[in-house]
């Protein structure tokens, strides 16, 4: 299910893929996604795997317009201070910066050039991401490797289940997102689009935007939003791929 999963003219879902399949997309784009995340709160009106299906979707979209396949989301997050939420599972970094950077070594291997590594989770770039780049590049990695989260490109925001991860998911995900966990109650103290919040605090328990960061959802969220950011961030992951190296 997703904006872009259901309407596939071509696989470039990994693991939907046969091996001759996969085989022609390296000839054609040899190029690998790989979406990170976690499984953490993200409000009453989200899902708690939130941040890898969004990432999945984003990059399946990416591949869509510019070629190459999307790994399997990895569901591994670690940090940002969400792990004693009710179904949240944050791990060590430590082990996720020898998985990933065993990975990248056998992308290469495979055949592949270019892989960019987006995370929904954010603190996983600056917590493993990084690391295992350099770990990669250290022990004599030769492909291009991108780590980002979403809002460190061009015009495209971000935030803790708030505005744009809701908007986010009412456009990738639409079937994902109950609005009226919080439009039902508490309407009178609605913010502006623009004015962030920390509803993290235990005084906000009850509150239908408890857990949230950022700015309101309530009446600012939507799916125009996310289909723009979302475009936005893959045109961004486009033209990076077009760069070519110093």
């Amino acid at each position: 299910m997703g904006a872009f999963s259901d309407n596939l003219k071509k696989e470039v879902r990994l693991e939907f893929m046969r091996p001759e399949q996969v085989e022609e997309a390296k000839r054609t784009c040899p190029n690998i996604y790989v979406p990170f995340g976690s499984i953490e709160w993200h409000g009453y009106q989200n899902v708690v795997g939130l941040d890898a299906l969004k990432a999945h979707e984003q990059l399946v979209g990416l591949a869509v317009k510019a070629g190459g396949v999307v790994y399997p989301p990895v569901y591994f997050g670690a940090g940002g201070g969400h792990g004693d939420w009710p179904s949240s599972f944050m791990v060590s970094a430590a082990p996720m910066v020898t998985i990933v950077t065993d990975l990248l070594k056998r992308f290469e291997a495979d055949g592949y050039k270019k892989a960019i590594l987006l995370s929904g989770h954010y603190p996983n770039r600056s917590q493993y991401l990084d690391t295992a780049i350099d770990a990669y590049a250290k022990g004599g990695g030769t492909m291009r490797v991108l780590a980002i989260v979403e809002n460190q490109a061009p015009g495209v925001g971000g935030d803790h289940a708030a505005k744009f991860e809701t908007s986010f998911m009412l456009h990738l995900h639409p079937e994902s997102v109950d609005m009226a966990r919080l439009d039902e109650s508490c309407r009178e103290d609605v913010s502006g689009p623009d004015e962030k919040k920390n509803w993290m605090g235990s005084e906000w328990k009850g509150h239908p935007c408890y857990g949230l960061v950022g700015a309101d959802p309530r009446g600012n969220a939507s799916a125009a939003l996310g289909r723009e950011n979302t475009e936005r961030l893959i045109a961004h992951l486009e033209q990076w791929l077009r760069q070519e190296p110093a």
